[in-house]
């Protein structure tokens, strides 16, 4: 019997006991798979499938033996399945305007899949209610939207294989274009643009890649049902998500030093986050995107000062000429 097929029969064991099994017990079902050679080899393989099927989300729970139940392993189906999704008129009017601005746009990468989960939930909530005719959301794609979404499905199918990435990769910030080998780990969407993050094999370190900017992207062909890298498991594609402009990865860090308007403090704490702060209302930014900074600190109008370094300052400056 095959890994897989063994996972399988497990589950459907666990699930049809109607008390807990027993490690003898299991060992008797599954003659072939835990009774043979050391005990404690087969001790181990059946800990590394229990271990999968959990990770898979099939809640697999130990009982000791105490109370009215026997000591051994259980599935609680309770748990194993989800209850039934409800959502507010107010929550399903909004769901179905931002699912079909999207929609509209053809060159969305997503877009049957999301077309199909719509179908989904509307076909398990009869209650949706229309939008109301005085709201609208409309989404535009950005020019070159249904170009890029041909890279954006490549790197999610490396993504969902764990297989290295190759491409040239155009740096607007240093006007370089270099080829980089890429494990990718998430990739975003945020603020009109594709992200990729990953490990760069070029700067030995993780960096975001804007999709907009990747060219001659092309997989690692070998071997391609295994996977090339795994990914660490401390890492977690959400934290990247709330990133600000000048986080992004475009070039080798800078030291800018900024001043914050009193009243503008509290709004604005939630954006400098991974900031230092120097003083009540001084903070030290780590940026490897100047120009996001730029645009980030023009849209503050005043309540924001550059205080060093002068270059950052001239740049603003020069920016601000060009406005006028």
């Amino acid at each position: 019997m095959n890994r897989t097929e063994r996972l399988l029969d497990l589950i459907t064991y666990l699930l049809n006991a109607r008390e807990p099994v027993s490690w003898q017990e299991i060992k008797n079902h599954f003659p072939d798979d835990y009774s043979r050679g050391v005990e404690e080899s087969n001790q181990r393989k059946f800990e590394r499938d229990k271990a999968e099927l959990i990770s898979l989300g099939i809640p697999i729970d130990y009982h000791s033996g105490a109370g009215v139940k026997k000591e051994g392993y259980l599935i609680e189906k309770e748990k194993l399945f989800l209850h039934e999704i409800q959502f507010t008129p107010q929550e399903s009017s909004l769901l179905m305007l931002s699912s079909g601005a999207v929609l509209n746009d053809e060159g969305f990468p997503y877009r049957d899949q999301l077309e199909s989960a719509l179908h989904k939930i509307m076909s398990v909530n009869n209650h949706l209610s229309p939008p109301p005719p005085g709201l609208t959301i409309t989404y535009a794609g950005n020019p070159g939207t249904a170009n890029r979404s041909k890279w954006v499905n490549e790197i999610q199918d490396a993504l969902d294989r764990r297989k290295t990435l190759q491409f040239t990769y155009h740096a607007f910030s240093t006007r370089e274009t270099t080829k980089r080998t890429v494990d990718p780990y998430g990739l975003i969407f945020r603020r009109g643009f594709w992200t990729l993050v990953g490990w760069d094999h070029l700067r030995q370190d993780l960096r975001s890649f804007v999709v907009s900017r990747i060219r001659k992207l092309k997989p690692n062909a070998r071997r391609p049902g295994t996977p090339d890298f795994e990914v660490p498991d401390g890492f977690s594609v959400k934290s990247y998500q709330n990133q600000q402009q000048w986080e992004l990865d475009l070039h080798d860090p800078i030291q800018v030093t900024i001043q914050v308007s009193q009243h503008r403090l509290l709004e604005l704490l939630a954006q400098l986050r991974t900031a230092k702060r120097t003083s009540k209302n001084t903070f030290e930014l780590s940026v490897k995107n100047r120009f996001g900074l730029i645009s980030w600190i023009l849209s503050q109008k005043t309540d924001v000062r550059v205080l060093d370094p002068p270059e950052i300052q001239s740049e603003l400056c020069e920016v601000l000429r060009k406005l006028q």
